[in-house]
């Protein structure tokens, strides 16, 4: 929690300060009390978040939380050795009746063991034995969203499967500012705390919680701080954006100011004025920490030690987050983070550099995680190699790893010689297996099944499905069909929808369909799946109904007989309704596709020629906040003949953040403003929302002046995007090379990436540096 300001110095004021209550608070409380009700018969566990900006009162709000708790609760802060180790360590002690404090959630589920923390609570979230359980979480919105976004085709793995499926629908948006609603008990409380009537009176509007910790005059000392101080705070606010964790090394710092400093500031920089600056920047002021504070720890009852770590305020870390996202980094800030970085924080930093095309960079940042003892960094390194097509140089890093019995090793070993050496990769699958890999029989016996040695695929694949390999039966099933035996197929695959759900139920539906079971029978199982998928609610794709309406669809006798079950007058209202629903959807299936009913709805009012009727019900649905129709309206008003009308409505909808309308609002603005001047808007619009992590737009931009021959102009502007971190303008930049004609530079591109400072790279050895000095490895420059 932030210390509030002091009040002029005030005497007699609390620590903390008199408290307004608002309606995060109330959501909060709504999640307490019913846990606490449920307490005695229903033990169960709950997670709530609070999602804010820095210094909007989060924290403060789950302390107060706390208040609602019966006395004999205790409360847990798992700390060290990394946050997501710890919590994995406290969850295996888990009692009932606790609360388990996770300020700032995605420090416990980012990094490498990070997923694993997540799957781990889930479970014990779960876990009635455990319960009643409270985790309160705090984090800002930039860092949320980065654990809940959806994969995109494209991305590199799912990396937050487990933290999305965790935290989904359970967090609550803290507001900037306070509302109107809030302000009259503020006022009164006021009157009783001079730090609130402070707020109240000196703050901007609203911005109460920002005030009383101290933000604007961490802002006001970083705008007016020295060259020498200003680049002390600008290299701990890159260094923290680009993915280092909380503490920073005092010597990456000083490492790195040189980057931040005129040739001629650098040359006046003497002896101690580094210690003098950061011992002024860590000054207190008005009660509340400096921009730049030394890290410290005390074990119990010692004395209070001072480390060789500072910490950056966090709201000035957020500040920075917003005012310098479009600002590249200095290109000498990276080497400084490859030689000073902290272990913990180098595979991160290596994924920002690897999303901005500085792949030398981010290899060099990985090995030295490697060296450090990194847990997973060579395993990092690997699927890095592997994934930008460099099987042979990923080998280098785990087959060492994998020869000395690192049983993920072996596994990533076989995956890179599955294509080529698929005999090998079998006996690596089976050594992982041995090893505890259990998954590894599946798919040794997968590659074997795909050989065509079916004996040999069965037996490890009976082996797979005996551990209860996820997937085990189900592949074993696939074989046992191949080879024409339908009925072992069906028990195997029953065995594999029952014990996990998935599309294996899709798949022994039809197989029982195949083998002539009759509709009921198959209805019947199908209905046992989807109770059971209901039951369990995992947020995934809900396969056991997908099949039971297709089940449905195939079978028009059976539908019938249905729906003489709705129609028996004694029959209960709520299956009724049910059943009515789902043949419906079974019906619509059997159509062939869910057309709309409604003749009156406005894409059938548009298919009919009913222009402006179609464009009034769809300017009613953008009223009432339905996004996707604002193009609608915008393609009406064209259809219309009104082309100004429509530019405002295309523009409208990318400024919602939609790329598919530049190519419009391109045509459009281009015929009536030219060419330079519609530019200079998708530019700009593609640069506002570039900063609130919407990237696409920018490649968008880049495509479009691509089609206009401004080739150089597209190139020019990826190499500016690169700076945000978006993991695909510098592969784009190497299409546009490459439809350019200069090919050797689009390979060279997309083999060696661009250095930091605009240049494609030259060519570098991706080997580790052992296998280098040995000499094992010839670069292709060589």
């Amino acid at each position: 929690m932030h210390e509030a300001i002091d009040g002029d110095g005030a005497s007699g004021l609390p620590l903390l300060p008199l408290y307004v209550e608002r309606q995060h608070d109330r959501w909060l409380a709504d999640a307490v009390n019913d846990l606490v009700a449920r307490a005695a018969g229903q033990p169960a566990g709950v997670l709530a978040v609070l999602v804010g900006e820095s210094s909007t009162g989060k924290t403060r709000a789950c302390w107060e939380a706390l208040n609602l708790l019966p006395p004999d609760w205790r409360l847990v802060l798992p700390l060290v050795p990394s946050p997501a180790e710890a919590l994995i360590a406290a969850l295996a002690e888990i009692t009932p009746r606790t609360v388990l404090w996770l300020d700032e959630i995605h420090r416990f589920l980012s990094g490498d063991r990070g997923e694993q923390a997540a799957a781990h609570l889930r479970e014990v979230l779960n876990d009635p034995r455990r319960g009643p359980l409270l985790v309160l979480g705090t984090t800002w919105p930039d860092l949320w969203a980065d654990l809940v976004k959806p994969c995109k085709d494209g991305d590199r793995g799912d990396t937050h499967a487990q933290a999305r499926a965790l935290l989904t629908g359970k967090h609550y948006r803290v507001p900037d500012t306070f509302e109107e609603t809030d302000v009259p008990e503020l006022r009164r409380l006021a009157a009783a705390d001079l730090r609130l009537k402070e707020a109240l009176e000196q703050g901007e509007p609203g911005r109460i919680t920002q005030y009383l910790a101290g933000g604007r005059a961490l802002i006001d000392r970083y705008e007016t701080a020295t060259a020498l101080q200003r680049a002390l705070i600008e290299s701990a606010m890159d260094a923290r954006r680009l993915g280092h964790d909380t503490l920073l090394p005092r010597i990456l710092l000083e490492a790195s100011i040189s980057h931040y400093l005129s040739a001629d500031q650098y040359d006046l920089v003497a002896d101690g004025d580094i210690e003098h600056a950061l011992a002024e920047l860590s000054e207190p002021a008005r009660g509340i920490r400096g921009p730049l504070t030394p890290a410290t720890f005390r074990e119990p009852g010692g004395p209070r030690v001072l480390t060789d770590d500072i910490r950056l305020a966090d709201y000035l870390d957020q500040h920075g987050r917003k005012e310098r996202r479009t600002k590249a980094p200095p290109a000498g800030l990276w080497d400084a983070l490859v030689d000073h970085a902290a272990r913990d924080s180098l595979t991160a930093l290596a994924e920002a550099a690897r999303d901005r095309g500085y792949l030398r960079i981010a290899l060099r940042l990985l090995e030295a995680g490697a060296e450090a003892g990194v847990p997973g960094a060579a395993g990092a390194a690997t699927q890095f190699l592997e994934e930008e097509g460099r099987p042979d140089e990923a080998l280098l890093w785990c087959l060492p790893l994998a020869e000395a019995g690192d049983t993920t090793a072996m596994e990533q070993v076989a995956g890179l010689m599955e294509a080529t050496r698929p005999d090998e990769a079998v006996a690596w699958y089976k050594r992982a297996a041995e090893a505890g890999r259990s998954h590894g029989r599946l798919y040794a016996g997968m590659l074997l099944r795909r050989a065509g040695e079916l004996l040999e695929a069965e037996a490890c694949l009976r082996r797979a499905a005996d551990a209860g390999v996820h997937g085990g039966r189900g592949e074993l099933a696939h074989l046992l069909e191949q080879a024409g035996r339908m009925e072992e197929a069906l028990v195997h695959l029953q065995q594999e929808a029952e014990a996990s759900g998935g599309y294996a139920v899709v798949e022994t539906a039809a197989l029982m369909r195949e083998r002539g079971d009759s509709g009921l029978t198959v209805l019947a199982w199908l209905l046992s799946r989807a109770a059971e998928e209901g039951r369990k609610d995992s947020g995934g794709i809900p396969w056991a109904g997908h099949a039971l309406i297709r089940h449905l669809a195939m079978d028009a006798l059976l539908r019938s007989r249905l729906w003489s079950l709705v129609d028996e007058e004694d029959q209960d209202d709520a299956v009724r309704r049910e059943l009515t629903a789902l043949l419906g959807f079974a019906e619509e299936l059997a159509k062939g596709d869910r057309r709309e009913k409604g003749t009156n709805t406005p894409e059938a009012l548009r298919q009919q020629g009913r222009l402006a009727e179609a464009l009034m019900l769809y300017r009613k649905e953008v009223d009432a906040g339905r996004r996707d129709a604002v193009v609608h309206v915008a393609a009406l008003h064209e259809q219309l003949g009104r082309p100004s009308e429509a530019l405002a409505w295309y523009q409208r909808a990318a400024e919602g953040g939609d790329p598919e309308v530049f190519p419009q609002i391109a045509r459009l603005m281009t015929a009536a403003e030219g060419p330079d001047e519609t530019f200079d808007w998708l530019k700009s619009c593609a640069d506002r929302h570039g900063e609130k992590d919407y990237p696409d737009q920018r490649s968008a931009v880049a495509e479009l002046l691509r089609i206009a021959g401004r080739t150089d102009e597209a190139l020019a502007w990826l190499r500016r995007a690169s700076r945000t971190g978006d993991p695909y303008v510098w592969r784009q930049y190497a299409e546009l090379l490459e439809a350019a004609g200069r090919m050797e530079d689009a390979q060279c591109m997309r083999r060696y990436g661009w250095e930091p400072y605009g240049e494609i790279s030259k060519p570098w050895s991706a080997a580790p540096s052992a296998v280098q000095r040995l000499g094992h490895v010839r670069t292709a420059g060589d």
